[in-house]
């Protein structure tokens, strides 16, 4: 059977795409855009991304501890989604300092891992998938430091993806 891995070239192709991104968001955002954060009445754009890093670290923690051979690249996972969300938390209380982390994340169940090691696999390889399309998605409307927030977080997701096994 064929390696399955990608090679070096595809994950670097990959960050370069993701590069790419964040150069034209950056390019697209220089002088357009205020730094002002979101009027307070509004939800703030980086509010369901650090939901869902929180909830992919968690998927990501219950794969690592239910499923040995993807223990390495699910536990790898989880420390980078828990990051992204540490960082995204830090940023939305940056700009609404009122706010606590705490009354802006509604309490969750404890992720499950499915019990087939292909499924596990597919759910993780799903939720870093869907991560990097949220991400991405959000760039270019976000002015400079969190356009590069969300552009690092989607350059993060699609590595993983690249190279979950």
């Amino acid at each position: 059977m064929p390696d399955s891995r990608p090679s070096r070239r595809q994950v670097l192709t990959a960050a370069a795409a993701a590069s790419t991104l964040l150069a034209a968001g950056s390019a697209a955002l220089a002088g357009c855009t205020s730094s002002a954060p979101t009027a307070p009445e509004q939800p703030d754009l980086l509010q369901r991304p650090a939901q869902r890093a929180e909830a992919d670290a968690a998927l990501a923690q219950a794969v690592a501890l239910g499923h040995p051979a993807l223990a390495a690249a699910a536990t790898a996972l989880a420390a980078d989604r828990q990051a992204h969300a540490a960082a995204l938390r830090a940023e939305l209380h940056r700009v609404r300092p009122s706010q606590s982390p705490a009354s802006s994340t509604p309490p969750r169940a404890p992720a499950a891992a499915p019990a087939d090691q292909a499924a596990a696999r597919d759910a993780l390889a799903a939720a870093v998938r869907a991560a990097q399309d949220e991400a991405a998605s959000l760039v270019v409307p976000l002015p400079g430091y969190r356009a590069a927030l969300l552009a690092s977080v989607a350059a993060c997701c699609a590595s993983h993806a690249a190279v979950l096994p």
